[in-house]
């Protein structure tokens, strides 16, 4: 369909859905929309859309694809505020940090497209397992954005971990060391760390306290609404900006995480097949639970999600661990090339992509 926005309005556009600008000039979280480049916006996703003048668009909805507008910005005066921040940092480490639906990852392209030419190098690290963009859940990534995103997982990733889990509150320690290896020391970068929405038990306010420690950022950009971060910036000693929620920001249900999951899996096993692994030469690392296995208990760990690693520990591929011989593994996964290591995690994936329970 064809639609018209008016001068200062904000077109929010809910996937499944396309959208293909004709006529004026957009914005999309602070980035050009190119005229006669075609936008996908998929299923459990939206894109704010601004103008400054009028435009035109062509728009295609899919079966639960919805368009509405507002007047004015979705984009809050106090992101602004932080992006001018982080330019004049210009290096650093900077967390975000926020509850589950507050537009962390909205935030986090919009500061990307603020800061892309202004800072000498700017990454940025996606370390929520349980949502990540930049990879398939269960692990954490680092990118180098070159060019202006619509959204983060664009980005391609340089570096990746495997964690294992989708739930940060089984994982503290070996999330935080991750971070710790993607955010590096010493190098002369602006570094944007993006985390989970965990942070309302004792046990999620003690896991930040951890990870802020030692990862030691120049800055924390709190993200939220009332007082939902104060017990754990109140508990740091770094410097701290509260900066307002989206209040456009997309809500999801606990099914339309899971269905977000289930896609990214697919996208990472797309092309997978059975391969029969030598265990000669690959050093084997099973989850701390289980520090070694028999041939009698190994169905235990059917069906387990696996890392694919090379000599550095860094991620090539994930796959699923499908049975276990005398001298080799079964491993449903897409990879071809030659790893050194398989790490076992605890989340059991069906061959469609589907969780069908944990370790």
């Amino acid at each position: 369909m064809r639609y018209e926005l008016s001068t200062r309005r904000t077109l929010i556009l809910r996937g499944p859905a396309t959208i293909d600008l004709l006529a004026g000039q957009a914005t999309i979280l602070g980035a050009p929309f190119t005229l006669h480049r075609t936008r996908n916006v998929a299923e459990q996703t939206q894109l704010p859309i601004e103008t400054e003048s009028h435009a035109e668009f062509e728009i295609v909805l899919g079966n639960s694809g919805q368009a509405s507008e507002i007047q004015g910005s979705t984009i809050p005066a106090s992101w602004k505020r932080a992006a001018a921040a982080l330019k004049e940092m210009g290096e650093g480490k900077v967390i975000v940090l926020g509850p589950t639906d507050a537009g962390k990852s909205t935030l986090c392209t919009y500061l990307v497209n603020q800061l892309l030419n202004q800072v000498h190098n700017l990454r940025l690290i996606d370390a929520d397992v349980g949502q990540t963009d930049l990879g398939p859940p269960t692990t954490i990534a680092r990118a180098t954005p070159l060019h202006p995103i619509t959204f983060l997982p664009e980005l391609t990733p340089d570096a990746r971990f495997f964690i294992g889990h989708t739930s940060p509150s089984y994982v503290q320690r070996k999330l935080i060391r991750g971070i710790e290896r993607l955010a590096g020391n010493g190098d002369r970068s602006l570094t944007i760390i993006n985390t989970d929405g965990w942070i309302a038990e004792r046990d999620a306010i003690l896991y930040k306290f951890d990870l802020i420690t030692d990862v030691d950022p120049e800055l924390v950009l709190g993200l939220g609404r009332g007082d939902e971060l104060q017990q754990i910036l109140a508990g740091v000693q770094v410097h701290s900006m509260i900066i307002e929620a989206a209040e456009e920001a997309l809500k999801r249900s606990r099914g339309d995480r899971r269905s977000v999951r289930v896609r990214s899996y697919q996208r990472f096993l797309e092309g997978a097949t059975i391969r029969s692994v030598p265990l000669r030469g690959i050093q084997l690392s099973l989850p701390v639970h289980l520090p070694s296995v028999t041939m009698q208990d190994s169905r235990r760990l059917h069906n387990l999600i696996v890392g694919l690693l090379d000599e550095g520990d860094y991620l090539m591929d994930i796959g699923i661990l499908m049975s276990v011989e005398r001298d080799a593994l079964r491993i449903y996964s897409r990879t071809a090339a030659r790893f050194c290591k398989i790490e076992v995690g605890y989340v059991r994936l069906s061959t469609s992509g589907r969780e069908v329970g944990f370790f």
